[in-house]
């Protein structure tokens, strides 16, 4: 017999359990309730022989399974979720896989312990699920405030979260309750306990705090010039009114980047007027410049405005920066797990006593991309780590030393600052532009700032070649650092794709010497790569390095590379130099195709034979695309250096038809579609010559898709957000993604005005997209402190918090004003041919 799983004595009444009965010759179950005591006098009579039996209770296996399953899950958490050692989380749920691993193991031995050890481990994951609760409550409703808005996306996949913590707690805590002699603090024939109450304070102390959470990320309020953010602009320009008396600078003066902090009387707090300028002044050589940084704080009921006059007497003409500080609240944590999020990506500024960093500052040390919530995933990093951030406010050595635990987040934010600021710039002609993070919000989409953005970023590719043909990769617009590691093929085929498409003169005319230099320099790189194989060499792919010992090729490289030799046959004219290799590049995309339709990702070059596996992100429509291209070329110009133009549009048929019906024939089809942007292309250079319904209906539905995620003044988003790609205002939107999507967009709307369908919807959705694109582009105005070795300007980074630009982020960003302005008539060109039958 087991022993009884409680001491007091057990209640009068049954303890109903949900469990099933046990069945006949089963092992012994686990006790759910004390065994009962002898009747006394006066106590109900036991029920009749035959009257209903309680249910029985829980089998030990099944208990013992269900927690051998959740203790491995809950220690995986507490190990590998935070990303310091010995949180609070990290303590709550490694004790909560402990209980499981208890429970488990009493239950299969069996143990007579095993029911009280079923039980505190429920009443431990109602408690842990209380926990959580509140800790995503708390942190949503301090995101929300100090963002103003949560985001639908982000508001998602915090409940998501939740769902998953509620599926692994909830059942198994009300089971086991249940089962083990249910809450009797809530038995009506029993009165209020100092427990309940307890509780019930708890729970109402919860609700208050959870009230009064927001008003945490409510900052103080500083004096701003004018009186109010409103009026600040035209203060500052009355104050800049003598800005073109002051001296020219010399001719090879640097630009404004610094990242020293600007050093304060104070540190700013409310009721003390603060301004942080960055100015070019006559360095200790007289023929040379440095930018300097200054801060002003004049007694209160002085005239900011005033103040910088006065400080623009040491100035030389040029480029100016001003900082106005317009609140300020001492750093607090969004939540556990979530101090990344305690600044604004771009917006806040930092402060430690009367140092402080400026949101430009932090942006160009790329603050906002260096913490690693996630031990395990050192790549996943957003968000801001304060440890850095002291070093770079002039702190050596961070609180709580470097021990192997480190600093916790108390010591970590202790005497920190966020710091608001209303930004402006000044340009070389003396004109004030007001900024959010790097870009400039009051830029609208016009026909003459979208040619203006097309022609700067044209001029930015143009400038990023090197002799061999190769396109600087990365470049750190700030120190102008630049990076050629990372080559990728199908990036550079990707940019010379852009040129050929949209850099040619306005009616058709040919395009300019310096593009026709530009793209046989990156087709001829191309070409080298090269690497021949099959029977006479008749198959090619394209290998990186060319030296490479592989014999097994890629197919996504090769794919794109064919759609940027056959698109840029025509602009530069390479009949006679590459269309035997278009004709071997062919090959090896065709040899790569299924039987249903799809394409290998690798082609085994000794044997000609595809090598099948899981496929990756594009290349399905860059080879659907490339195979499009050739098709319309074998059609118009047959060659025998080309494959027949017969077999090119079987294998086009058989690609379109697998990609429209089967690729996404599943479930998730109805609720999510992955990165298509190329379909849409290969849709839309299809049009004139081999239209099929269900590929152009496949493209129209990832574009409907995706065009939810792109916000709107709907959105409650600030409104330099409007028209980006992304979940809300905690992560601002990549700007790849937005012109990604741009281009896709592009594409669905020439398909449907084929189809002779209604674009006003398209249209209003496009001039979002293009006006966000707009407001990112480095400009002469947000370029005050970028390198003044390269070409910046034109270029678009990462995101508006992460200031690196690479070739692909140009190159799609381009391609989306390019043939987006196209589509809305403010770029002159066609993006579409004339449409075919459908």
């Amino acid at each position: 017999m087991q022993a009884p799983d409680t001491d007091p004595p057990a209640p009068s009444e049954p303890i109903h359990d949900s469990a099933p009965p046990a069945l006949p010759m089963a092992a012994p179950p686990i006790a759910d309730a004390p065994a009962p005591a002898a009747p006394s006098a006066g106590a109900p009579a036991p029920a009749a022989r035959g009257a209903a039996a309680p249910p029985s209770p829980p089998r030990r296996w099944a208990v013992g399974l269900l927690s051998a399953l959740h203790a491995p899950v809950f220690a995986w958490a507490a190990l590998s979720l935070p990303f310091r050692p010995w949180t609070l989380f990290a303590v709550a749920t490694a004790a909560l896989a402990l209980l499981h691993a208890a429970t488990a193991a009493l239950s299969l031995l069996p143990h007579p312990l095993a029911p009280r050890a079923f039980r505190a481990a429920s009443f431990a994951s109602l408690g842990y699920l209380a926990f959580l609760s509140y800790g995503l409550l708390s942190s949503a409703v301090y995101v929300a405030s100090l963002n103003r808005g949560l985001g639908t996306g982000i508001a998602a996949a915090l409940l998501a979260v939740w769902a998953v913590v509620a599926l692994l707690t909830l059942p198994f805590a009300c089971w086991g309750v249940a089962s083990t002699g249910g809450l009797r603090l809530l038995r009506p024939e029993r009165r209020p306990t100092p427990a309940l109450a307890a509780l019930a304070a708890l729970a109402l102390l919860a609700a208050i705090s959870l009230l009064f959470r927001h008003r945490v990320a409510k900052a103080d309020v500083l004096p701003v010039p004018g009186g109010a953010p409103s009026r600040t602009g035209a203060a500052l320009r009355e104050a800049l009114s003598s800005f073109d008396a002051l001296p020219a600078p010399p001719a090879k003066a640097p630009s404004l980047m610094t990242t020293a902090p600007a050093a304060c009387a104070a540190p700013p707090e409310p009721g003390r007027p603060t301004l942080v300028i960055t100015h070019l002044a006559r360095a200790e050589d007289p023929g040379r410049a440095a930018a300097v940084t200054r801060c002003l704080q004049p007694a209160p009921g002085d005239d900011l405005a005033a103040a910088l006059r006065g400080a623009l007497a040491e100035a030389l003409r040029g480029p100016l920066k001003i900082d106005v500080v317009s609140a300020v609240q001492p750093l607090a944590s969004p939540g556990p797990g979530l101090v990344g999020l305690s600044l604004r990506p771009g917006l806040d500024g930092l402060c430690l006593a009367e140092r402080c960093l400026m949101p430009w500052q932090l942006i160009a040390i790329d603050a906002f991309n260096t913490n690693a919530p996630l031990a395990g995933v050192p790549d996943f990093r957003f968000g801001v780590d304060l440890a850095v951030l002291r070093r770079a406010l002039g702190e050596p050595e961070p609180p709580g030393g470097r021990g192997p635990v480190g600093p916790d987040d108390a010591a970590l934010r202790s005497g920190l600052a966020r710091i608001e600021t209303l930004s402006y710039a000044v340009d070389a002609e003396g004109a004030l532009h007001l900024l959010s993070r790097i870009g400039e919000p009051s830029v609208p989409l016009t026909e003459a700032t979208a040619r203006r953005a097309a022609a700067a970023a044209q001029r930015y590719i143009l400038g990023a070649q090197r002799k061999d043909g190769m396109f600087r990769y990365i470049v750190d617009p700030f120190t102008g650092r630049a990076s050629f590691d990372g080559f990728s093929i199908a990036r550079q085929a990707g940019t010379t794709l852009a040129l050929c498409e949209l850099g040619v003169g306005e009616g058709g005319a040919p395009a300019r010497p310096e593009l026709r230099k530009v793209v046989q320099r990156s087709l001829g790189l191309l070409a080298k790569l090269e690497r021949k194989g099959g029977e006479g060499g008749a198959v090619g792919a394209l290998v990186y390095p060319a030296d490479s010992p592989a014999t097994v090729a890629n197919l996504n490289p090769t794919a794109l590379s064919l759609v940027a030799f056959l698109s840029c046959r025509d602009v530069v004219d390479t009949r006679d130099a590459h269309d035997a290799l278009i004709g071997r590049l062919a090959r090896m995309v065709l040899a790569t195709q299924r039987d249903d339709g799809g394409f290998a990702p690798q082609l085994d070059l000794a044997r000609v034979a595809p090598v099948l596996g899981p496929t990756q992100l594009y290349e399905g429509g860059q080879s659907v695309l490339a195979l499009t291209l050739l098709e319309a070329l074998a059609a118009r110009e047959p060659r025998p250096e080309l494959p027949p133009a017969a077999e090119v549009r079987a294998a086009v048929d058989r690609a379109m038809e697998y990609y429209a019906n089967r690729y996404w024939d599943h479930f998730a089809s109805d609720f999510v579609y992955m990165e298509e942007n190329w379909h849409c292309l290969a849709a839309r250079a299809a049009i004139g010559h081999h239209r099929r319904d269900d590929y152009e209906r496949f493209c129209l539905d990832y574009v409907a898709f995706k065009s939810r995620l792109v916000l709107d003044e709907d959105s409650e988003v600030a409104p330099d957000l409007v028209g980006g790609y992304g979940f809300g205002n905690v992560l601002p939107p990549h700007n790849t993604s937005t012109a990604g999507f741009g281009e896709a967009l592009a594409g669905a709307m020439a398909v449907k005005a084929a189809r002779g369908e209604d674009l006003a919807r398209e249209r209003a959705l496009m001039e979002r997209v293009l006006g966000f694109l707009v407001r990112q582009q480095w400009s002469p105005a947000t370029c005050f402190a970028c390198s003044r070795d390269v070409i910046i300007e034109g270029g678009f980074s990462e995101s508006m918090a992460s200031p690196r630009i690479r070739i692909d982020y140009v190159q799609h960003a381009w391609a989306a004003l390019g043939h987006g302005g196209r589509m809305l008539g403010l770029v002159p060109g066609r993006s579409a041919p004339a449409a075919g039958p459908l």
